[in-house]
């Protein structure tokens, strides 16, 4: 099934006030995580392409195709300004979006491409530690919130629940904190 192009003109201006709403706490996190580093535009703009996605996702069940690919050159041009290797970017790449890809086959796409493509753009970004961080993350959060919905009546079994808002959450929260995050789990597994 093709994507169906709905102007981003239009997109914007349907849901502007959801994405006006997100952008005080990403200015917030990303000035309090990224300052340290010096991250902040770099931090800004992965927030903004996520934080579209989520929305877009969730309310209209999409993630498209020309968000992803802005997404990832921009990654691009901010890991190139970093000075970051060629195969650091194509791990990362591979570590985001190959395991979605692999899930999407064998389940027949039960998950929607949309996500593979964000997840392997959130790998530019990442590079392939804080990608499976990422996925790991989304996961974990994309499956406690549905074992909440299916406890409270919300949704049956089958029923479609949207991955790109917790796929933007694991890949913001390893883009601010991954490093962190993977150091605690360094210092529990291995004193």
């Amino acid at each position: 099934m093709g994507e169906e192009f709905t102007p981003p003109s239009v997109l914007f201006s349907r849901h502007r006030r959801t994405l006006l709403a997100g952008s005080v706490p990403l200015l917030f996190f990303c000035v309090f995580f990224c300052r340290a580093d010096g991250r902040v535009t770099e931090g800004m703009a992965l927030g903004a392409f996520l934080w579209t996605a989520a929305v877009f996702d969730f309310h209209c069940g999409m993630i498209y195709n020309w968000l992803t690919a802005s997404m990832a050159v921009c990654a691009i041009f901010f890991r190139c300004y970093a000075s970051v290797g060629t195969e650091t970017l194509v791990l990362g790449f591979l570590a985001g979006g190959a395991p979605l890809l692999l899930v999407r086959v064998l389940s027949r796409g039960g998950l929607g491409g949309g996500d593979v493509k964000l997840a392997a753009a959130g790998g530019l970004w990442l590079g392939w530690q804080n990608s499976f961080l990422a996925l790991a993350l989304a996961s974990w959060s994309g499956g406690l919130f549905a074992l909440f919905l299916l406890l409270t009546g919300r949704r049956q079994r089958g029923d479609a629940v949207a991955f790109g808002p917790f796929l933007a959450f694991g890949i913001w929260t390893a883009f601010l904190c991954g490093d962190w995050l993977l150091g605690l789990y360094e210092a529990f597994c291995y004193g």
